[in-house]
């Protein structure tokens, strides 16, 4: 372990110390004339050079990027000259103003300073509108080369070379392959002959790179020896998750990070042509082997299934991941083969359509098995006998039409479009790479945010310990900080997918752009961050307003000396009024002025006195539902002779399930206009009452006793509020008793009803208390029928029991 330690000293000093080494003095800044010359140059000759014909979309970028930095410059000046322009324009003001009558002639250095103020204010200006001018030419000039960008490009995929059905193909292709050959052969040997000398310039900065890359090789050591993959048999789902990201880090990262050293390091020599473009390509396929690699064996671990965190079967995941190396390993190099023949100089347009037919060819043969069924079948929970697949109906429809796609690549070489072949397959593969890496990327955040959540792990009882909550509280922070992953990976892949389909980056980032700084409509900007802004102040606001409600309520109103239902106004109005200041402010935050949202609500009152009095009696009365709550998800309630639990409260009704299953859609005006009957409003307890009459020789005390006990030995009857016995009165029919239990859930009054009524009743049998033979005369009865039940005449019995 030495030796790496001091390798790690010897470049962190080369990191520390190159770029002390190569800093150089500032160059002098140059007057403001000659910038804005040397910018109009660089403008005009920008647009005489994308007025050629023939660019490469290379070339448009070169020069799209050439215009964005005088752009920038540009702006640097601008902001500058605003900010001279503003503080000549303070020192000015004074000076400006209109002196009084009486006041003191003002002096000759006084109108010196006037003069001399404005002249520089002058000058400001006049920079200002000269950097807006070159400002609004470098942004007619993106635009300009961004739309060329995508017209070259729409070329360079439906331009027609030689298809390999022509015969003069064939007989081209054995002197431009032996051309290349020589072409490769001759660059290798002049770079290899004259030795590798090294840019001391790259050195510094690969060394920092070096440093992370020793560093997460010993980390990913040692934790690969912490919490590797042991002889568990049945490892939870923390291990699997843990032990895949420290794979995942073993597998993938170190040696990427060493693969791309290497072809930096071998850069830095200055190869010759075409060893200098075939190098990054190189680079660049290695590292697409050692991530599909790395991804396999992390999520599928075909030789491992107690550590896959995929739900895929064995013989699945097998098929999967052989499936992906094979078509990785052979399709690369193939790839890799054809792009240093095409690419070596000289013509080769023969070697470029059999090329693109050979590489179509492979790689479409080598994916189809990684498109077929048995390749995604999910492995199924005991008990179940149907097979299902991995992503369901649509991922089956995906793989189809993706199946037709790669084979099309066949039919579009045969026809001479081989760029477009290639583009095809190409973005498929790194769309379908994209789309992985962020699900397994998902999968494994979640689980690791999850299991740092969970009670019995060390970040949880911390978490939980620095919050001041107890054991076994329920933590949903992971979950707010899971969305913000979700919505980052969203984003990444809006960019990355369409970059892969040949899309230009620089127009969706500035789509991007565009959305985040806001579309103007009408004397309204929208803009994502204005609604970011609106809805943290409409949170921040509600949350202030339910302090202070608490605060009012809890602490202020039970000192006054006011009547209950006095108390439970002013809660509800602190309520109403902190939702109303709350949207206003949301309202506001988004610059919405107040003057046209009272013209739009001037015109909506006319149109509910014309007719929409209903639907804004339920819209109005469903947001009453939501801010004051007197029913929410998951109640049971009844309502217009309609019983059931509330599944979802919307705007203009309310679905209520009844028992049968069936859904019944209630306006939301009926909770307001009718009594409604909660029975879960403030608890989702409930109390079960049992009845019981018995002859007149049993013992009251031998009863209590059994009605109690029978109540303590079921495991839904709660024992905080206790179960209570009553004996209620003495009748000529015997003794009538009363027990009262209370069950946690509403749900579970039938049943805990059933069991006791049961349980009592071979209580009575065994003490003899009731004779089952002959048959008892028992009139089980409901509570609510009670009172119909006493009066009717009863016939003398030992024993008679309703519940």
């Amino acid at each position: 372990m030495r030796f790496p330690i001091r390798l790690a000293w010897l470049l962190l000093l080369l990191v520390t110390a190159g770029p002390a080494l190569a800093q150089t003095p500032a160059p002098p800044q140059r007057p403001f004339g000659q910038l804005v010359e040397l910018w109009t140059r660089q403008l005009d000759r920008i647009a005489t050079r994308a007025e050629q014909a023939n660019l490469l979309p290379v070339e448009i970028d070169a020069l799209r990027e050439q215009a964005g930095d005088v752009r920038t410059a540009a702006a640097a000046a601008a902001n500058l000259a605003r900010g001279d322009l503003a503080d000549t324009r303070k020192l000015l003001a004074p000076l400006e103003a209109k002196p009084a009558s009486d006041a003191v002639p003002e002096s000759d250095a006084v109108k010196a300073e006037r003069d001399r103020l404005t002249e520089q204010a002058t000058v400001s200006e006049g920079r200002v509108k000269q950097c807006e001018v070159i400002i609004a030419r470098a942004d007619q000039l993106i635009e300009r080369l961004t739309k060329l960008r995508g017209e070259v490009m729409l070329r360079t995929l439906l331009r027609r070379d030689a298809s390999p059905l022509s015969r003069d193909v064939w007989s081209k292709l054995g002197p431009e392959l032996g051309t290349s050959l020589q072409a490769l052969s001759t660059a290798t040997s002049a770079w290899l002959g004259a030795g590798l000398q090294f840019d001391g310039r790259d050195l510094a900065g690969l060394a920092g790179w070096a440093i992370i890359t020793v560093l997460l090789w010993a980390g990913g050591r040692f934790l690969r020896r912490r919490f590797g993959r042991g002889e568990a048999t049945e490892p939870g789902q923390r291990d699997r998750t843990v032990t895949a990201a420290i794979d995942g880090v073993g597998l993938v990262l170190v040696p990427i990070l060493a693969v791309w050293l290497i072809g930096k390091l071998l850069l830095a020599t200055m190869p010759p042509s075409p060893i200098n473009i075939l190098l990054p390509e190189l680079m660049t396929r290695v590292i697409t082997f050692l991530l599909v690699v790395g991804l396999t064996a992390t999520a599928l671990s075909p030789h491992r299934p107690a550590w896959r965190i995929l739900p895929f079967t064995n013989q699945s995941a097998q098929q999967l991941s052989l499936a992906l190396r094979r078509l990785m390993a052979v399709g690369l190099t193939v790839d890799f083969i054809y792009v240093a023949l095409t690419r070596s100089g000289g013509e080769t347009d023969a070697l470029s359509a059999v090329g693109a037919l050979v590489l179509a060819t492979v790689i479409s043969l080598l994916t189809l098995p990684a498109l077929a069924n048995r390749a995604w079948h999910a492995a199924q929970p005991e008990g179940e006998e149907r097979s299902s697949m991995i992503g369901g109906t649509w991922w089956s429809v995906a793989r189809l039409l993706l199946s037709v796609a790669v084979l099309s690549s066949i039919v579009f070489a045969l026809l001479g479009y081989a760029t477009l072949a290639a583009q095809l397959h190409n973005a498929i593969y790194f769309t379908c790479l994209l789309i992985a890496v962020a699900l397994l990327a998902h999968r494994m955040i979640g689980d690791l945010l999850e299991e740092a959540a969970a009670p019995d792990t060390p970040s949880g009882r911390w978490v939980r310990h620095r919050l001041g909550l107890p054991s076994d509280a329920t933590l949903r922070g992971q979950h707010l900080v899971m969305l913000v992953v979700d919505i980052v990976l969203l984003a990444l892949l809006a960019v990355l997918i369409p970059a892969a389909w040949g899309v230009d980056t620089d127009a969706i980032l500035n789509g991007a752009g565009q959305l985040i700084r806001g579309v103007q409509v009408g004397g309204v900007t929208i803009s994502l961050g204005n609604i970011g802004m609106a809805i943290l102040a409409f949170v921040v606001c509600i949350l202030l307003a339910r302090l202070i409600r608490r605060i009012v309520r809890d602490r202020v109103l039970p000192t006054v000396d006011a009547p209950m239902p006095l108390r439970q106004s002013i809660d509800a109005g602190l309520n109403y009024i902190g939702v109303i200041v709350a949207i206003l402010i949301g309202i506001g935050a988004l610059g919405i002025d107040f003057t046209n949202l009272a013209i739009v609500l001037g015109a909506l009152s006319v149109g509910i006195g014309l007719g929409l009095q209903n639907i804004a009696n339920n819209v109005i009365s469903g947001v009453f539902l939501l801010v004051e709550r007197p029913i929410k998800a998951g109640d049971w309630v009844t309502v217009s002779g309609h019983e059931g639990f509330v599944r979802r409260i919307n705007i203009r009704a309310t679905e209520v399930e009844t028992f049968q299953r069936t859904h019944v859609l209630v306006p939301n005006s009926m909770f307001l206009q009718n009594p409604v009957v909660n029975r879960t409003y403030s608890d989702t307890s409930s109390r079960v009452e049992i009845k019981l009459t018995v002859g007149l020789g049993t013992d009251v005390a031998a009863m209590e006793g059994l009605l109690r006990e029978a109540a303590l030995g079921h495991p839904r009857v709660l024992r905080v509020p206790a179960p209570i016995v009553r004996f209620i009165q003495i009748t000529t029919s015997g003794l009538d008793f009363e027990l009262f239990v209370f069950v946690a859930r509403l749900e579970d009054r039938l049943v805990v009803s059933n069991d006791l009524n049961k349980a009592i009743l071979a209580k009575l049998i065994e003490l003899k208390i009731v004779d089952p033979a002959p048959v008892p005369q028992l009139r089980l009865v409901a509570a609510e029928n009670a009172s119909t039940e006493e009066r009717q005449p009863r016939k003398p019995t030992d024993a008679a029991a309703s519940s």
